[in-house]
């Protein structure tokens, strides 16, 4: 069965090795030779039928206007259908436009709730997005100890913001808030190590899983907002461009 990678982001490459039919895999091969256009017509039917994949995809490609004139709203609504299904990236970038105010009211708090569901799964964009929101006590109560935490694991999956957000809280952290947010880290690589290890006795006693075909190497282009304290706001990564910061825009974005 065919492997390929399934999602077009915002500027990391992300590989995930799941089947994909056909029509899905066209699609993202049309993303690969950026024709755009032909991605558009394979991954709207699709979307249309509820493929969570295919949603995610075509909310990048309304994102960013490729293939389409560029729609906020339509974006957020396929994101809003994908995140709906559970779908981390699609929470994340649902976050991502709360934050901003793009195709949706710009509320803080509910893109808390939808970067606080994403990091769970361990998004690091997502996570490191959480920890800039508890930094600075937007949508989310001031919480150095959350934060420390949030940036902490998404700069052990190599996030560079992670690592820059977490530096520019040590020292506004009491003895206490440090103790607290080491303890949390320990007790959650405690809970992992102990699945990882449940995961390989399962292995071990079932049969060799066949090896499967590589997944294809697909370019993207993903945005998460990360901590900036000297303007107060998590700075913009890869964002449209000439599109401006909530604060900076007397227009409704459409």
């Amino acid at each position: 069965m065919a492997v390929l990678s399934r999602y077009i982001g915002f500027g990391a490459l992300l590989l995930a090795v799941l089947p994909v039919h056909a029509d899905l895999e066209a699609g993202v091969e049309a993303v690969a030779r950026r024709d755009f256009v032909a991605a558009l017509k394979e991954f709207k039917p699709l979307a249309e039928q509820g493929d969570v994949a295919a949603q995610v995809n075509l909310g990048n490609l309304y994102m960013k206007g490729l293939g389409v004139r560029q729609n906020y709203d339509e974006a957020a609504r396929w994101y809003r259908n994908a995140a709906e299904q559970n779908e981390p990236m699609a929470q994340s970038k649902l976050g991502i436009l709360y934050y901003y105010g793009l195709g949706v009211a710009q509320d803080y708090a509910e893109a808390g709730r939808w970067f606080l569901k994403a990091a769970g799964h361990g998004d690091a964009g997502a996570q490191t997005a959480l920890g800039s929101l508890y930094a600075l006590g937007e949508g989310l109560p001031r919480d150095y100890v959350q934060a420390y935490y949030w940036y902490s694991l998404a700069a052990e999956q190599g996030n560079p913001d992670a690592l820059t957000g977490r530096s520019s809280i040590v020292d506004e952290m009491t003895p206490g808030q440090l103790d607290e947010a080491l303890r949390l880290l320990s007790a959650v690589r405690q809970q992992t190590a102990k699945a990882e290890e449940r995961a390989l006795d399962l292995i071990g006693s079932g049969p060799t899983p066949r090896a499967g075909k590589p997944p294809t190497n697909v370019e993207t282009l993903r945005s998460v907002p990360a901590v900036n304290k000297k303007t107060s706001r998590p700075k913009k990564r890869d964002q449209k461009p000439n599109a401006k910061h909530p604060d900076d825009r007397k227009k409704k974005q459409s």
